[in-house]
């Protein structure tokens, strides 16, 4: 399999979303930067908020809830799909695999076309419906198919992301770059994602022990990474011109 063809989830996304689709749903394996990629890419001067979730999620994560100030008064204090909406932002729907069966009729309702949403603010009876430029992107490790058929049809675009984003790569050391690349699609028990990567490479710059870093951040292939990386600076040190081939040189 080539980069090329590797990367075609990235390139499908980025097409997708650089032309206007702003229903977009990530899928795939874990760490590949997938939520990153829907707060921070194709937002113009939008705002991006995130919603994670999760079995104990109510109404009140995405639409908001009556909170007491510091007076005493209760006010109603709106969530992060009704903020998206009136600002026209970015709703990033983490791990929408795991949204309960008990609001996942309302999270319908926030993700659905324009045209389709509205909701009636409970203190004031403003009607707020999603404001021009507000998108879509959900993410979830796993197949789409674990998605009611209802949830899947508001999400057009479905993008399957089968390696880390390339920026991620890129923001590695270059030595740590191809061995994260390998590792992180895998698919056995030494798969690790680009957060444990990230991790190693932040301990071993700030403890500059690299059998040591390998272990607490990387422990199932440790020696294999150790092994690796020696080799590599083994060879970067090699390639280190010698004092005289240095000042010869410098005479060009």
């Amino acid at each position: 399999m080539t980069t090329s063809t590797l990367n075609a989830g990235w390139d499908t996304a980025n097409f997708a979303m650089a032309n206007g689709l702003d229903r977009v749903l990530l899928y795939g394996k874990p760490g590949t930067g997938k939520t990153y990629f829907g707060l921070n890419y194709h937002l113009g001067t939008s705002k991006s908020y995130r919603l994670i979730c999760t079995d104990e999620m109510t109404d009140g994560d995405m639409i908001g809830k009556y909170k007491q100030n510091d007076n005493g008064i209760w006010r109603f204090e709106e969530g992060v799909a009704i903020k998206a909406w009136r600002t026209g932002g970015r709703l990033v729907v983490d791990e929408i695999n795991r949204v309960n069966g008990d609001i996942e009729a309302r999270l319908m309702a926030i993700i659905d076309t324009v045209a389709s949403s509205s909701f009636e603010h409970p203190e004031t009876g403003e009607i707020i419906r999603p404001a021009q430029g507000f998108s879509v992107v959900a993410t979830m490790n796993g197949e789409p198919d674990d998605l009611s058929p209802a949830v899947l049809d508001r999400l057009v675009v479905r993008v399957e992301i089968e390696q880390p984003h390339p920026d991620a790569i890129a923001a590695l050391p270059a030595e740590l770059r191809d061995i994260a690349l390998e590792y992180s699609m895998r698919d056995d028990a030494d798969r690790y994602s680009m957060r444990s990567f990230f991790a190693f490479a932040g301990l071993l710059k700030a403890s500059g022990n690299l059998e040591a870093s390998a272990r607490v951040c990387l422990p199932r292939i440790a020696n294999s990474i150790v092994g690796a990386l020696a080799i590599t600076q083994s060879e970067s040190v090699q390639n280190i011109p010698r004092p005289e081939a240095a000042q010869n040189a410098s005479t060009f």
